[in-house]
């Protein structure tokens, strides 16, 4: 869905309204994690990971809203823009959020936010500006780039965290961030299945898209996703993740178009 209920010269102010619902839905995020983890209904090491897993799908979830003009994808950049530059005041002490602080530290430290939940804002604003889902020449040349990489990140990265803290038994990896079997399972089971039901969501009105072929590439990129996470050193993996996922989805491209018919550029 490419949406502008105003007239077509309207579609910029379209749009900035379509930026402040998808604002105020990830913000949402935020703060009910805040509210539960002040609450101690949930560790803050699972709420921080809900954040994780579910900010950059419901922030995706919105990229439909917009009118899909040339100007569309650095409007709704501007969302992750503010959530930069808010995690960099609160982490530098410029600003206090204590339900940001609360649902996204381990360690209660604002300062914490300078590294994982930054990188994680920063990759969100470059996926936008880079892979927006429908880019101006419409739903014809929407592309699932993003949705995957961002599939990996957000529910593979969170899910392997969670999972490898509950189960995880069997280690190996680097020392100082070990990872689990249990949890690179669980790592690829949340690459996969939230890649496919982005997929599956926001590919509804593109005829183009066929969802059961895009189940073997999606496998190789969570499998791919779920090695890289594997051996990161510790506070690297959001990078890692998501430039190994579009490593990987180059090659697939240079090397079968009919495999993955997506370029990055």
């Amino acid at each position: 869905m490419v949406l502008n209920p105003l007239s077509s010269d309207l579609a910029a102010v379209w749009d900035v309204i379509a930026l402040i619902i998808s604002f105020v839905a990830v913000m949402a995020v935020v703060q009910i994690n805040g509210a539960i983890q002040k609450r101690n209904l949930l560790p803050t090491v699972v709420t921080r990971k809900i954040v994780h897993i579910f900010v950059a799908p419901v922030f995706i979830l919105t990229w439909p809203l917009y009118s899909g003009e040339w100007f569309s994808r650095y409007l709704a950049a501007v969302v992750p823009l503010l959530f930069v530059l808010l995690f960099a005041g609160i982490g530098k002490g410029l600003m206090k959020n204590e339900a940001f602080v609360a649902s996204m530290s381990r360690s209660g430290e604002p300062a914490e936010l300078l590294r994982g939940t930054l990188y994680y804002s920063i990759l969100v604003l470059l996926v936008t500006v880079l892979w927006f889902y429908t880019p101006s020449g419409g739903l014809a040349s929407a592309t699932p780039v993003a949705l995957v990489v961002m599939g990996c990140l957000a529910g593979g990265d969170g899910m392997a965290d969670i999972v490898g803290r509950r189960f995880g038994k069997r280690k190996y990896g680097p020392k100082g961030a070990q990872k689990s079997v249990e949890g690179s399972i669980g790592m690829f089971v949340g690459s996969l299945v939230f890649s496919l039901v982005l997929v599956a969501l926001l590919g509804l009105e593109v005829r183009s898209w066929d969802l059961a072929a895009f189940v073997a590439p999606v496998l190789v990129f969570s499998l791919g996703a779920t090695v890289i996470e594997g051996i990161t050193p510790k506070n690297l993996d959001n990078w890692t993740i998501s430039i190994g996922v579009l490593v990987i989805m180059f090659i697939a491209n240079a090397l079968s178009s009919s495999f993955w018919p997506f370029k990055l550029f």
